[in-house]
């Protein structure tokens, strides 16, 4: 293969990730005004909350947590269109961004300038270990950064949204399934 014709594919992959990167920016800064963070705080945790309707899975509530301040919104109507489609849109953004599907179970921590991003199953058996199927950081940060700084718990996004969690005694956005899996029994 010629290297010329090498160039432009490496070009539109480039493109395409710089495409992808943008996407996940965008749905950041709709999360951001959709939770209202302009108003005097720059961090929030927002837990996009499942339940089952019928075969699926849908989104039946968000939990903000900014300001030191916890609201639930259960949104209905044209606030649950506009919450599904937002929730929809940081899906297929992170899941291209990342190259993998994104979990339906989303957590995403906003701070100035990042926001980490957590996924967890959209359902699970009793044998599920409770930890994240998807954990990034948007922007993707430079690995040679923070090689100084202890492991626990500010080493990565998993750790970071997990004891989030765990402070405000919330569960994990996913829902047990009523299915039999095929993990053996201990």
């Amino acid at each position: 293969m010629k290297l010329s014709r090498a160039l432009p594919r490496s070009a539109a992959i480039e493109a395409a990730r710089r495409a992808a990167d943008l996407a996940v920016a965008r749905c950041l800064v709709d999360l951001r005004a959709a939770v209202e963070l302009d108003r005097g705080t720059d961090e929030a945790l927002v837990v996009f909350r499942l339940q089952r309707i019928g075969d699926a899975l849908g989104l039946s509530g968000v939990d903000v947590v900014a300001g030191g301040r916890a609201r639930t919104l259960t949104p209905v109507g044209p606030q649950l269109a506009d919450w599904t489609a937002l929730y929809g849109d940081l899906l297929e953004s992170i899941g291209r961004w990342t190259g993998t599907p994104c979990p339906e179970g989303l957590v995403v921590a906003l701070r100035r300038g990042s926001a980490d991003l957590v996924g967890y199953p959209g359902e699970h058996c009793d044998h599920w270990d409770g930890g994240p199927d998807l954990a990034v950081e948007h922007p993707a940060p430079d690995p040679m950064a923070g090689w100084h700084e202890p492991p626990y718990p500010e080493c990565c996004a998993a750790h970071r949204v997990h004891a989030a969690l765990e402070e405000l005694g919330a569960p994990v956005p996913s829902v047990r399934g009523d299915f039999d899996c095929d993990d053996p029994q201990d």
